[in-house]
């Protein structure tokens, strides 16, 4: 009997170290955009959750072989329509490209906060970092905005966009995001052109508990970083000249 214990004990061990290892590396997808026409949007996301809405604004998009081709075309700063450049910078629409999602991932069923974003990306030239900006609202009152050229990659390193298709391992947490979201957007505050292959969540930390919002940024320690307007995009812009 106590050999039937120990190996029902020892079973039950290995079952539990196995079902921890399994859901560490579990991966949520966001988007893959697969067959994905930019100008219809489904009801439903690849990963079967509810796609609520998408914004693509101030740009042209277009499906190339599985990924989405995205050709970011902000306004540039027109006295006719602001009367002062005060004005247009508060008017996020239109200084900025806006590819956009809002995916109900918290319905997903085993749905985790998580370590890391994935994302298989590439531009036309090289250096599109510089002039992209990732953006997400998880709740209606929090507000997460960087300068992709600051978001911290899974080696402490900062990511550097090529012409080549590369995958982009980024360190949630360390680049000031919280685990999970369910409104995403990658803006441009200059012109550039990017293709997105896909995009994933991976190394769950914690679980959701989709029933109270207060869980939303449960497992991470994020500061609220303001929203896209709140940067000092004629200070990014500046650089670029």
């Amino acid at each position: 009997m106590k050999k039937f214990l120990s190996i029902l004990l020892a079973a039950i061990m290995l079952f539990a170290v196995t079902a921890s290892a399994l859901a560490e590396g579990e991966t949520f997808l966001w988007d893959n955009f697969d067959d994905r026409d930019p100008n219809a949007k489904p009801d439903l996301a690849p990963n079967g959750a509810n796609l609520w809405w998408d914004n693509w604004a101030n740009l042209r998009a277009k499906n190339e072989d599985g990924a989405i081709k995205i050709d970011y075309r902000p306004k540039a700063y027109d006295a006719e329509d602001y009367d002062t450049e005060d004005e247009y910078f508060a008017a996020a629409g239109d200084w900025m490209g806006n590819w956009g999602e809002a995916v109900n991932m918290w319905a997903l069923e085993g749905i985790s906060f998580c370590k890391y974003l994935n994302i298989r990306i590439k531009g036309s030239e090289g250096g599109e970092e510089n002039k992209l900006i990732m953006d997400w609202h998880p709740e209606d009152s929090k507000f997460y905005a960087a300068r992709f050229s600051d978001l911290v990659l899974a080696d402490g390193s900062h990511p550097v966009i090529t012409t080549e298709w590369q995958d982009l391992v980024i360190d949630l947490e360390a680049s000031g995001f919280p685990g999970m979201t369910n409104a995403f957007h990658i803006r441009a505050f200059a012109k550039c052109v990017i293709w997105l292959d896909e995009i994933s969540f991976s190394e769950a930390v914690a679980p959701v508990d989709a029933s109270s919002q207060e869980t939303i940024l449960a497992g991470m320690t994020v500061p609220e970083t303001g929203k896209p307007g709140d940067l000092p995009i004629r200070d990014y812009l500046a650089e670029l000249e």
